[in-house]
């Protein structure tokens, strides 16, 4: 990661403790193992399961590409995850003029107060807000009652080029849905174009 990369490295080989527990997805191992072997430390490794079912969903939001208005399928306890602030707003407006459903929105830029809020007010059974329109901020340490995720695009701006999600961001977007301790025990992910599915399930 060029943007964090630097921060984790320094982290680790770093801190001053008896151990340190990173926990991530398995494409870290590698890495992680070969810092704690270059600092003559041990590496351990350990594999956790999902207290909680996740399930990709066999179809996509809209029927094709084209397809306008596929945001009025929106249910409940529905993240729709945007790359832009223009998109997040953009669905956001989509989905409160073609249903009754109102929205949050999340998204890094916004100050951690106001970024609090929005995540209380989604979760708050009562407060009339039951769909959330957020980035990937979603992944940094939100607990958030969310039923599904829905890609809006699995293709994102890294500052340079537009890229192709991996697949570990993928996963810690997706594995948002369904959280434990949430009311929703399963949670489900799938994307709004048809075309981003295929990436999804590999």
């Amino acid at each position: 990661d060029p943007f964090r990369g630097f921060a984790w490295t320094r982290a680790l080989m770093g801190i001053r403790c008896k151990e340190i527990h990173v926990c991530g997805g398995l494409e870290a191992q590698t890495f992680v193992q070969k810092i704690a072997e270059t600092c003559g430390d041990t590496f351990e490794s350990k594999k956790y399961s999902r207290f909680s079912e996740l399930v990709i969903s066999e179809n996509s939001l809209a029927v094709d590409s084209s397809e306008q208005g596929s945001y009025s399928k929106v249910q409940p306890g529905d993240c729709i995850v945007a790359f832009s602030r223009n998109d997040i707003f953009a669905i956001k407006r989509e989905i409160e003029t073609l249903t009754d459903h109102k929205c949050c929105v999340v998204y890094g830029s916004l100050p951690p107060a106001t970024r609090t809020n929005q995540a209380k007010r989604f979760n708050d059974p009562n407060s009339g807000y039951n769909v959330l329109v957020s980035s990937d901020a979603i992944g940094m340490g939100l607990n958030l009652n969310i039923k599904r995720i829905i890609f809006n695009s699995m293709f994102k701006s890294d500052g340079s080029a537009i890229i192709r999600l991996d697949h570990s961001s993928v996963k810690q977007i997706a594995g948002r849905a369904g959280r434990r301790n949430s009311p929703y025990p399963v949670g489900e992910v799938t994307c709004r174009d048809p075309e981003d599915m295929g990436h999804l399930h590999t």
